[in-house]
């Protein structure tokens, strides 16, 4: 099944502009389409079932008509998703040290300073990173596809519709980590413990026969008075994973306080992420991003050296 994809970029009508349209996505769907609903072609482009039941009270067009999700195709019909206008709930604020790496209408790439959480959660209604998105972004509700622990520091990436959100939910961008951890390890390895809340803590976690399923593998970069430069992959995504599992084989990161880290020479964990690939939601173009490492991880390297 071969779709044409194609953006609409033109001024909106005044009925358009009422309805606060945000992006307008044009496809056109080949013979293989001819005598289904539309809704099958919506679930071949990614449309979650939210999206669909969203498009059945409008925003759908065939041949420039309005449509509804049953409608039935014909080969080489064109259809229109009007996805509406979005606000975000948090309140807009100017965040220094975040840095926006690209934006274009369907993703953003963030590069997040440490101490800085992605969420808003009890304590933190104005200094998170939706705040600094609310600000950027206004007519986008906050989607983090990605996100780090409030001391982790990185990229971030961000879908900035429905659609966008929904495609890369299934097809997650591939991220690197860079952390300096106690000890000398082994050039390469693996982690392969689960990972469970601890008993006395709701924010603790710790290897456990009960926990879920969690793998670290990584490789040394660099070695230097009994610590290593590490860069880490996960094939898991537990809470503190990898702090938890670089801890439980006796080489706890740098500044992680909470799992047993020297806190001597950097007051965080020394914990970033560094790489990002992914697949375009919408042109299905592959990208990467990259972010050196900050100031405070780069001085503990022997030659001050960033990524």
């Amino acid at each position: 099944m071969n779709l044409i994809y194609s953006v609409l970029s033109r001024e909106k009508s005044r009925k358009e502009k009422r309805a606060e349209a945000v992006r307008i996505l044009d496809y056109k769907a080949d013979q293989s389409f001819g005598g289904k609903k539309a809704s099958s072609l919506l679930t071949h482009i990614g449309c979650s079932r939210e999206i669909i039941k969203l498009l059945k009270t409008g925003g759908l067009f065939i041949n420039g008509s309005p449509a509804f999700t049953v409608s039935i195709l014909t080969g080489g019909d064109s259809v229109r998703i009007v996805l509406p206008d979005e606000r975000c709930s948090a309140v807009p604020r100017d965040i220094p040290g975040v840095e926006r790496v690209y934006s274009d209408q369907d993703i953003a790439v963030i590069n997040k300073p440490p101490f800085l959480p992605t969420h808003q959660s009890i304590g933190h209604y104005e200094d998170t990173l939706a705040n600094y998105f609310a600000g950027v972004f206004p007519s986008c509700a906050f989607r983090a596809v990605t996100r780090l622990d409030k001391n982790t520091s990185g990229l971030c990436v961000i879908a900035l519709n429905k659609l966008s959100a929904a495609i890369m939910c299934k097809n997650r961008p591939r991220k690197l980590y860079y952390a300096v951890c106690e000890g000398i390890t082994e050039e390469r390895g693996a982690v392969d413990a689960p990972i469970a809340r601890e008993r006395d803590s709701m924010i603790k976690r710790a290897v456990r026969e009960d926990g879920q399923a969690a793998v670290t593998e990584y490789r040394a970069l660099k070695q230097w008075d009994e610590r290593t430069l590490l860069e880490i992959s996960l094939k898991t995504g537990r809470t503190h994973q990898i702090r938890v599992h670089m801890a439980y084989i006796g080489h706890p990161l740098l500044g992680d306080e909470m799992y047993g880290g020297d806190c001597s020479d950097i007051n965080r964990q020394a914990l970033h992420c560094g790489y990002i690939k992914l697949i375009h939601p919408i042109t299905k173009t592959e990208m990467e991003f990259k972010a050196p490492l900050p100031v405070d991880m780069a001085l503990l390297l022997p030659d001050s050296r960033t990524l």
